[in-house]
């Protein structure tokens, strides 16, 4: 690997913050407490969604009008716990971007 140039240092240190990296932790550890799976405990989010199958074919296929709001109600609450999903990986993967994207020639 070839030395990086004065210009190089300055990009990456005045292009990339450190602490971004520990925010990423953080998010890490948000989307743990959802998908965290020790290998003998499945993650939780797996019995609640085999729940909302059970509850989908109740309804749509046995016509059990009685548990739709049942349905819906875990339905949304999926759909919530999801999308706080999704922003914490979109976090994680714009700040891995940032500092991949600062990456000098001369460390190819």
């Amino acid at each position: 690997m070839d030395k990086m140039t004065k210009k190089e240092w300055a990009k990456l240190r005045d292009g990339f913050a450190t602490q971004s990296l520990l925010d990423a932790v953080d998010e890490l550890d948000t989307l743990r407490g959802v998908l965290g799976d020790d290998g003998t405990k499945p993650p939780v989010m797996r019995g609640q969604l085999l729940r909302l199958h059970r509850l989908a074919m109740d309804v749509i296929n046995n016509g059990a009008e009685g548990q739709a709001g049942a349905l819906f109600e875990l339905a949304a609450d999926l759909e919530d716990e999801v999308f706080d999903m999704l922003e914490s990986v979109t976090k994680l993967h714009e700040t891995l971007s940032t500092l991949t994207a600062l990456q000098p020639q001369s460390t190819d």
